[in-house]
C-alpha cells in the first residue's frame, strides 16, 4: 500500500490542526505560545450532578426572573469562590461556588451543576508553536516554522527527541543491533524494521519514537502495541524511505522531532506528523507572570491535583513586581474548592480561557 500524496515541506511555515472528534471545550485563545504538552481540547463526561437554590438566597420574588440575578451563562464553567449569583440594593447579597463545576441551566428554579469530570478525549500541541486560529468547541490550529512530513500510518503514540539515523550504507534496516543506549530517547529513523523482536527488545532503550519508510502489515500489530510513536511515511510492505522523505529527515539529523500520531479509529482520518522546528525558532509568548492576577482561572498541570481547574486567590510575596524571568520558586495560592486551597509553582499551572 503506497500513498503518493504525503505532504512535505522542506522549510517553511507549518501549520498544524489539533481539533476534537466531537463538540468539547477549548482551552487556549489566539496568540498564545504553546509548549509540546499544553492541552489544547478536552471532552469530559460528568459523574455528579447537584442543584443549588438560590431564590431564598437572594430573596428573589415569584414574579422576578432568577436569570437577571446571575452572573455566569448556561454551559460555562465556575471555580469554587467565583460569584455566580448576585442581588445589588442596600445590602449587597452575593453568591459563590462551592466547588469547581460547570453551570447546565436551571429547572424548577434551581441552578443545575456538574462536577468531578472524566476526560474521554484530549487533545495536545504536540510541539512548541503558537495558537493562530481557535475553532470554537472543536480546537485549534498552530503554527510554527521548520520542516514537515506527513505518514501514512502511525500508531496513535506522540514522542519527541533529537533525530538520528540508520546506517542507510548498511540498508538501513532496523534490528537486534540497533538496540543500544544511542536511541534511548531519541527519533531515529531507517527504511523498514522486518524483525518483531527488534522492536520489542527497543522498548528497553526507550526511544522517543521510530520513523520506517515502510513496515511489513505483520509488523502492524507489534507496532501498535509500542509505547512510543511509530510512524510510516511511505509504504505498508517492504520498500525503503523515499528521496524526499530521506531528504528532509537527513537534512535535520541532531534537530528536536515531534512525532504526532492520531489513534486509529475508522472515523479519523488524520495522517501522523513530523515536525521539526527551526533551532533558532523560539515561540514568542507574554510571560504568564506578566498575565496572570487575582481571580484568574488556571488548570493544574501534574501532581496530586494535576487536571484540576482553580482560581488565583494570591500572588505570593516578591512575585507582582519581579519583571524578571519565572523560576520555580514563584508560586501561587489557588482555590480548588470551598475547602481546599494549595499553594504552587507557577511552572505547574496554565491559564485558560474555555470556550
Amino acid at each position: 500500500m503506497k500513498n503518493s500524496s504525503t505532504n512535505i515541506i522542506t522549510s517553511g511555515n507549518i501549520r498544524c490542526s489539533r481539533l476534537l472528534s466531537e463538540d468539547g471545550s477549548v482551552t487556549v485563545f489566539p496568540g498564545q505560545a504553546v509548549d509540546p504538552s499544553t492541552q489544547i481540547a478536552y471532552r469530559k463526561i460528568w459523574r455528579k450532578h447537584f442543584l443549588m437554590n438560590v431564590t431564598e438566597s437572594l430573596g428573589i420574588a415569584g414574579d422576578e426572573n432568577i436569570r437577571d440575578f446571575l452572573t455566569i451563562k448556561e454551559g460555562e464553567f465556575v471555580s469554587a469562590g467565583e460569584v455566580i449569583a448576585k442581588r445589588g440594593g442596600k445590602k449587597n447579597q452575593v453568591i459563590t461556588a462551592q466547588v469547581s463545576s460547570r453551570f447546565l441551566g436551571l429547572s424548577s428554579g434551581n441552578l443545575i451543576f456538574e462536577t468531578d469530570p472524566d476526560d474521554i478525549e484530549n487533545v495536545i500541541a504536540g510541539f512548541p508553536g503558537v495558537v493562530t486560529d481557535v475553532v470554537p468547541s472543536r480546537g485549534a490550529f498552530l503554527e510554527t516554522i521548520g520542516s514537515y512530513l506527513q505518514g501514512i500510518w502511525g500508531n496513535g503514540k506522540k514522542g519527541q527527541g533529537i533525530l538520528l539515523s540508520m546506517d542507510m550504507e548498511k540498508g538501513g534496516i532496523f534490528g537486534q543491533d540497533n538496540i543500544t543506549v544511542d536511541i534511548a530517547g531519541a527519533i531515529v529513523f531507517a527504511n523498514t524494521c522486518l524483525d518483531p523482536d527488534a522492536l520489542r527488545s527497543s522498548v528497553k532503550m526507550s526511544p522517543g519514537g521510530l520513523i520506517f519508510g515502510s513496515l511489513p502489515s505483520s509488523m502492524l500489530s507489534v507496532a501498535m502495541k509500542m509505547p512510543f510513536p511509530i510512524i510510516v511515511t511511505d509504504l505498508i510492505g517492504v520498500g525503503r524511505l523515499s528521496d524526499p522523505v530521506h531528504m528532509v529527515l537527513g537534512e535535520n539529523i541532531i534537530r528536536f522531532a515531534y512525532l504526532y500520531s492520531y489513534s486509529c479509529g475508522i472515523q479519523n482520518k488524520q495522517k501522523p506528523e513530523i515536525i521539526i522546528p527551526q533551532e533558532e525558532y523560539v515561540p514568542e509568548g507574554e510571560s504568564l507572570l506578566k498575565k496572570l492576577k487575582k481571580g484568574d482561572q488556571i488548570r493544574i498541570i501534574e501532581g496530586f491535583h494535576g487536571g484540576e481547574l482553580g482560581i488565583v486567590v494570591e500572588l505570593l510575596p516578591g512575585m507582582e513586581n519581579d519583571s524578571e524571568a519565572l523560576s520555580d520558586i514563584d508560586r501561587i495560592k489557588v482555590c480548588i474548592d470551598q475547602n481546599t486551597e494549595v499553594v504552587l509553582p507557577l511552572s505547574n499551572v496554565e491559564m485558560i480561557h474555555v470556550k
